[in-house]
């Protein structure tokens, strides 16, 4: 790494601030190829809560023609002007770009092998017939990581009758074609051509045929990024100090992970039997209702984690379970807290929570974990007979995890008096169990809303969806549907919550024991009724946020393709990007 570039993201000046703060725009400014992607841009936007890059769909990266149309220059393009061109061109794409933090990026990126090619070829001059053959897959020894060359990277062809095709799976640059050229997922130019602040001498990315010279074994896409997204002693890694910029990365890597999956899916419908799936029910049950179409469809098999036939799947082998065990006594949900101590004393101190997914994945799971252990091992609930847990990404990416517990015939939860054991919904007396009391202000009350709140999520039809405020009880009753209803006194202790004020009402339901001990949203239900196990077996295997959509031309023969509906439909955050990369466990029985 550069000095000038590791002080731009490390160092306390103003120039450093505003290079981190505006990460993503000075990469942007500096990629050769072009960012194609929906993203949420009420999540993204600077002035409204956390910034979350959040994702649906596929993410495409392009690259232009050589010599610039009419529009002003941008992205390889700029490569091709002159120094004072280019600074100039570069300061024009946003007014809070600083000059002198691109003129040290221009010197950084002098040392890069494809910028180095590209102003070789703005010497000697460009010919309308010049073609650029960028090498997908530059030679590099993938244990050392050597920085490829100039000469390795790419090379300048002209066409005449004599001279013959590039090599095929090379990228061909035109000078004047008019079209924008895709950058495929497994071409090892694909990360440095997108990321030059990441890789600024051009390191080669995964590539079909990574892995080491001194085997035949080849290293998968996620091994690959599972290893760059290590958290190391050193603590050198200047990518998981990127902020923003890592969020976007390591979404991008993980779609392109995704992918490959999907392609190899795509590509052996006759391995997987896709024809058993192919049957009037299974189309049917896929939203296929056009008997013509039946037959014609790729198939995403229960084995591909996280689609639609993966849940189905899982939520059957769960009514089993009921079936043999009976109905869940708890259903506890764990959210991630990101000022968990664990957390906090990783960060470095210009760092912000939400601009480290990896971190926040992997202090969740180990939070998960020791959570497992209170409940299967330690046994504060009493013996468990059997239990599913999912993890879920909130729309802020924040990880939570749903539990169904079914308990043992003699630790079954059978009164009211029972439930008081294991579940309050007050406030504590603050001066008995101060830190309690805290942790329930910080996390377990719910709202406000209503005047003092009207854009709240919960609200609707201008009532809220979870039916808070409470009504006030003396003592805990069964309720008419699957909860209780939790002893909530009228008492005078009031707190204040995001300037209003809230009382027992207001309290969502938590055990004690576990509130203390974790310091995070932790909800703690009794089951008391049988009437709605299916409503929560569904509710907790219900999937990914998805957009649901479709344009069709009548006239035309739909065929239906699961894989395709499943890449454009489902929406990605940060931190369930990172626990996908490390392969962390989703799903539970």
């Amino acid at each position: 790494m550069p000095t000038d570039l590791r002080m731009l993201f490390l160092s306390n000046d103003a120039a450093s601030q505003n290079f981190r703060k505006y990460i993503m725009l000075y990469n942007s400014s500096f990629a050769f190829t072009s960012f194609g992607v929906k993203k949420d841009r009420e999540l993204a936007q600077r002035n409204r809560g956390i910034y979350t890059f959040r994702v649906q769909g596929q993410v495409y990266h392009f690259i232009n023609d050589i010599l610039p149309n009419e529009r002003r220059p941008r992205y390889i393009q700029l490569y091709f002007l002159d120094t004072n061109q280019e600074l100039w061109q570069r300061l024009q794409i946003s007014s809070d770009i600083e000059q002198n933090v691109v003129r040290i990026l221009m010197r950084i990126m002098a040392l890069n092998p494809y910028t180095q090619f590209f102003r070789s070829v703005r010497d000697v001059g460009i010919a309308e017939e010049s073609k650029i053959v960028i090498k997908s897959d530059p030679m590099q020894d993938q244990r050392t990581h050597n920085a490829p060359t100039a000469s390795q990277v790419a090379a300048i062809w002209i066409d005449d009758e004599e001279s013959s095709e590039p090599p095929r799976h090379d990228i061909v640059i035109y000078a004047t074609s008019g079209t924008s050229h895709r950058i495929l997922h497994y071409y090892g130019c694909y990360d440095p051509l997108q990321y030059p602040l990441l890789f600024p001498f051009g390191e080669t990315g995964w590539h079909r045929l990574a892995g080491t010279s001194e085997s035949d074994k080849k290293v998968s896409c996620r091994e690959y990024y599972c290893y760059h997204l290590q958290i190391r002693p050193t603590n050198s890694s200047i990518l998981l100090r990127s902020g923003r910029l890592l969020q976007q990365y390591i979404i991008d890597m993980y779609i392109k992970i995704e992918t490959t999956r999907l392609d190899y899916i795509r590509n052996n419908q006759n391995v997987i039997r896709a024809d058993l799936y192919q049957g009037v029910i299974d189309s049917y049950a896929a939203g296929q209702t056009r008997g013509g179409n039946i037959g014609t469809c790729f198939i995403l098999p229960a084995s591909f984690i996280g689609c639609d036939r993966d849940f189905r799947r899982r939520y059957l082998c769960s009514m089993s379970v009921v079936q043999r065990y009976g109905k869940p006594d708890i259903f506890l949900t764990i959210t991630c807290n990101p000022r968990w101590p664990e957390i906090e004393q990783e960060l470095s101190p210009f760092e912000e929570s939400q601009n480290r997914p990896d971190l926040l994945s992997r202090i969740f799971r180990s939070k998960l974990i020791e959570l497992k252990k209170d409940i299967y091992v330690r046994k504060i609930f009493g013996n468990v007979a059997g239990y599913v847990y999912v993890v879920e990404f909130q729309k802020r990416g924040l990880p939570h995890a749903h539990f169904l517990i079914i308990l043992d015939s003699d630790s079954k939860i059978r009164t009211p008096d029972q439930y008081d054991q294991f579940v309050s919904a007050e406030l504590p007396d603050a001066a008995d169990n101060p830190h309690l009391f805290s942790a329930v202000v910080r996390h377990m009350m719910h709202g406000p809303f209503g005047e003092d709140n009207p854009t709240n999520p919960c609200m609707k039809n201008v009532h809220c969806k979870n039916h808070y405020p409470r009504e006030f009880a003396d003592t805990t009753t069964c309720g008419r549907n699957s909860y209780p209803m939790y002893r909530r006194r009228r008492t005078s202790v009031r707190v204040t919550v995001r300037g209003s004020q809230l009382n027992n009402r207001w309290v969502v339901s938590y055990n004690p024991y576990l509130l203390a001990k974790y310091d995070c949203h932790l909800n703690v239900e009794i089951c008391s009724t049988i009437k709605a196990v299916k409503y929560m077996y569904k509710y907790v295997y219900k999937g990914h946020d998805r957009i649901s959509f479709a344009v069709t031309d009548p006239r035309e023969q739909l065929s239906f393709d699961e894989i395709t509906a499943y890449q454009s439909a489902r929406w990605i955050s940060p931190p369930e990007a990172a626990w996908s990369v490390t392969e962390f466990c989703l799903y539970t029985n």
